[in-house]
């Protein structure tokens, strides 16, 4: 079992997650490994980032929270640091979705619907799979109402 574990979380993504736990902590020295690596990508400069970070140390303090940094980057316009804290919450935090994605397709898609069009298949597995986002009834009503849906015979 520990040999599964040290081939499913290689020391290359433990050292992306501690990086990217240091750069929501503010802290430049120990997200560098995440640093180093999207710098050329984006067109960072680590001088500009390394003092953007910080001044919101400064702003924020010591231990400013993920809702907090976001609130302030509203207003904040520290281009570099913009640039790589959106990289850095975009990383997924495991491969749950995706394999519930696929979950989710086996069972819209059985041998008894086989013949369901793609359109079809790709709505049902996105209505399903993002259930969490809210929909408006009303809304989806109205445009249901608004396509044709009668078949014309020729």
């Amino acid at each position: 079992m520990i040999n599964v574990l040290k081939t499913r979380f290689s020391e290359e993504s433990f050292q992306v997650a501690s990086s990217v736990d240091n750069l929501l902590k503010l802290n430049f020295e120990g997200s560098s490994f995440l640093i180093d690596h999207y710098t050329d990508l984006f067109g960072i400069c680590n001088q500009s980032l390394m003092s953007e970070m910080s001044v919101l140390r400064n702003i924020l303090g010591e231990n400013s929270s993920l809702e907090e940094i976001k609130q302030h980057l509203t207003l904040y316009d520290g281009i570099n640091f913009c640039k790589i804290f959106q990289v850095a919450v975009t990383f997924p935090v495991s491969t749950a979705t995706c394999e519930r994605s696929f979950s989710t397709m086996r069972r819209i898609k059985t041998w008894l619907r086989t013949c369901m069009n793609q359109d079809r298949f790709s709505n049902l597995s996105i209505m399903n799979i993002e259930k969490d986002i809210p929909i408006n009834n009303e809304d989806l009503l109205n445009i249901f109402e608004k396509t044709e849906r009668r078949i014309q015979l020729h």
